[in-house]
């Protein structure tokens, strides 16, 4: 099977199955824990390296949503804030642009989570080479469905084309309905908990479930440098929407 190019953007999958069916919580005490340099780190799916991070903490969370929001709140009214970085994202900001967020919070995240990164995939020097694929990364990435404001619920199914992502959760769980990330070869949807990261490699199918009320912010990064060697195996048309119920939380 041959590598997929590199995407500019998120890449399109053909379109994900339609339909809703009531929700089963995966039992998570069968996932293998480890601690890895310090942090507990659930292995979801061994083989294709995907695996959830408990990394930062609930006061961590709220101090870079605090910076995002007065970020957004003293920007000017005509300036272009949140808005679509990708394809199909909508409520987008990359953190660049939200004074000290890199110095203070995402540059440390970024070293933490390759660090775990090279022990888990046995790659320790390859994983210290992984970089922001570009000035937009990290960024964060906002889903909410409130009265009065703009609709965001979710993503179609993708990959993102970059050899790693991760992705922090920043909301507590009674935060918001639904949501969660469905991946298409694992035929299950992990649904974070607030300070937890996924990592998983970029080259997966996986979609943003819809949440039906309330806000979800995530802190995303797509980076590059080390060819993990992992290639999606799935198939969309062996796909079925009773999998995104199969709902995964770790912890």
């Amino acid at each position: 099977k041959q590598v997929a190019p590199i995407a500019a953007h998120q890449a399109k999958s053909p379109p994900s199955i339609k339909g809703k069916v009531p929700t089963s919580t995966t039992d998570s005490t069968n996932v293998e824990v480890l601690t890895v340099l310090g942090k507990t780190v659930h292995m979801v799916d061994p083989d294709r390296k995907v695996f959830v991070i408990d990394l930062l903490s609930p006061e961590k969370c709220d101090e870079i949503r605090m910076m995002a929001d007065n970020h957004t709140r003293n920007a000017k009214k005509d300036a272009e804030v949140l808005r679509t970085l990708y394809t199909y994202t909508k409520m987008d900001l990359p953190v660049v642009e939200v004074k000290d967020m890199v110095s203070n919070y995402t540059d440390n995240i970024l070293h933490d989570v390759k660090k775990i990164v090279g022990v888990i995939f046995g790659m320790r020097r390859e994983a210290m080479r992984l970089r922001p694929r570009s000035w937009k990364e990290p960024h964060l990435l906002l889903y909410q469905v409130l009265d009065g404001k703009p609709h965001h619920t979710g993503i179609e199914m993708h990959y993102d084309g970059c050899d790693v992502t991760w992705q922090a959760m920043l909301t507590r769980q009674d935060e918001y309905e639904g949501g969660g990330t469905y991946f298409r070869s694992l035929r299950k949807t992990i649904r974070l908990k607030q300070g937890q990261v996924l990592v998983h490699p970029g080259e997966l199918y996986h979609k943003g479930i819809d949440i039906t009320y309330g806000v979800r912010c995530l802190l995303i990064c797509f980076t590059d440098g080390m060819n993990p060697k992992i290639l999606d195996d799935s198939r969309q048309e062996d796909d079925d929407p009773k999998y995104e119920t199969n709902v995964f939380v770790c912890g």
